[in-house]
């Protein structure tokens, strides 16, 4: 199966997983945007350049988009990565 975005070929034959790669090319609600700025110092992170996300500036995070929360949840909580989020 192809993506009708990218061509990129789903070889595994699951449908789900297609679905979830095709909507990795729109917008997502989740995303890794680190903490806003007024708390990067308690994160270790006020080194960092900021960016604006719907107005807020935040600090911390790679932002990568993922198309479901447990995934988002899941880079977040890996420890090889570097990003910052309030676990809260």
């Amino acid at each position: 199966w192809l993506c009708p975005v990218c061509q990129w070929s789903q070889t595994n034959g699951r449908a789900p997983d297609l679905d979830r790669h095709i909507k990795t090319h729109f917008a997502s609600a989740w995303a890794c945007h680190g903490v806003p700025l007024e708390d990067a110092e308690l994160y270790g992170v006020s080194h960092l350049k900021p960016v604006r996300v719907n107005g807020i500036w935040m600090v911390g995070g790679c932002g990568l988009k993922f198309s479901r929360r447990d995934a988002l949840k899941r880079h977040l909580n890996n420890a090889n990565k570097p990003c910052v989020h309030d676990p809260s």
